[in-house]
């Protein structure tokens, strides 16, 4: 079901109206909808992660930094961050549970740009996530979301990872 929809008129200057319908050209998508994703974007992610205090990374210097990481450092990393991932999973949704944390997950890859196949079955949910950011990167990756996803009473099994991707599967 659709959730109804309303109209609006904005007037912007046209060096943005451009802008907005050569990324709606280059993305396949009609103007709309277009900038219904970037509304959503910005209102559902970016406000959040503002007030967060999140920051961004070019996926080079990731690559750069990850490539020395050793296993205690992932594990590390990851084990002292889960605390503040289940704190923001909270401070969006105003509670943690399994739709929400799902909700999470699929926004934090959705919006960071990073390619994924989410599957959901009746009573699990499956992500597969690619990149090219090392094995490192996926190891971390991983670890993090077994992490705040076991920290949230939540069961994290069927865990693969190489190089270009990772992947594992989310029970309640």
């Amino acid at each position: 079901m659709h959730e109804k929809t309303d109209t609006i008129t904005i007037r912007v200057p046209e060096s943005l109206k451009k802008k907005i319908e050569e990324l709606s050209v280059k993305n396949n998508l009609n103007l709309n909808l277009q900038i219904n994703q970037i509304i959503s974007k910005n209102i559902h992610w970016d406000e959040h992660v503002v007030q967060m205090g999140w920051l961004q990374f070019d996926p080079a210097a990731i690559r750069e930094i990850f490539k020395y990481l050793n296993e205690d450092a992932i594990n590390s990393i990851a084990t002292s961050i889960r605390k503040d991932i289940v704190k923001s999973i909270k401070f969006i949704y105003g509670d943690a549970s399994f739709e929400h944390t799902i909700e999470f997950i699929n926004s934090w890859l959705t919006f960071t740009n990073i390619p994924f196949r989410h599957s959901k079955e009746t009573d699990s949910h499956k992500f597969l996530v690619t990149h090219n950011l090392g094995e490192n990167w996926s190891r971390f990756a991983v670890k993090v979301s077994e992490e705040f996803i076991t920290d949230l009473g939540f069961k994290i099994v069927n865990i693969t990872l190489d190089k270009m991707s990772y992947g594992f599967t989310i029970r309640v």
